[in-house]
């Protein structure tokens, strides 16, 4: 064999384990589990302001608002929100009154959570998420970045908080 053939070869060698590395370490976003970002956020609003969550009997999300996931996902989201052990609802705020959950601008047996997001850019989101159950009762935050680092979905920016 020649200098100029194993050059070559060595050359094609390279290059292809560049493009092999970088194949493996490029993670696309059909890759990424979309619906952990939207539990992680719901899990922390979900803990904050706990009085909100006494006594219910349903949590309810309004999916009609989320970009990021096409309708299985969203199906997969509710299922997951099930681990919560009461009954999810998949709903709007004006189809929750519509149907007689929300009266009088309370829901008297469940939280409702809306998350408003923007569309993923490499390895986040941002989002807007709120936790609802009264006119005087609801907490939520603007601006939240959800990052896919290290195999999950963690918060890297909270936003700005608000209360009400």
């Amino acid at each position: 064999m020649t200098n100029k053939n194993i050059t070559r070869k060595v050359f094609i060698l390279l290059i292809l384990s560049i493009a092999l590395f970088t194949v493996a370490c490029t993670q696309s976003e059909s890759d990424v589990d979309k619906i952990g970002a939207y539990t992680t956020v719901i899990d922390k609003l979900h803990e904050e302001d706990t009085a909100l969550n006494s006594n219910i009997e349903y949590i309810a999300i309004d999916t009609s608002l989320i970009i990021n996931l096409d309708d299985e996902e969203k199906a997969e989201l509710l299922k997951e929100l099930e681990d919560y052990g009461f009954t999810v609802l998949d709903m709007t705020m004006e189809e929750l009154k519509e149907e007689g959950y929300v009266e009088d601008l309370y829901f008297e047996e469940g939280i409702l959570f809306e998350i408003i997001d923007e569309p993923i850019e490499g390895n986040s989101i941002t989002m807007d998420i709120s936790k609802w159950r009264s006119g005087l009762g609801a907490i939520g935050y603007d601006g939240m970045v959800v990052k896919y680092e290290n195999e999950k979905w963690e918060i890297d920016k909270q936003g700005d908080a608000w209360i009400s």
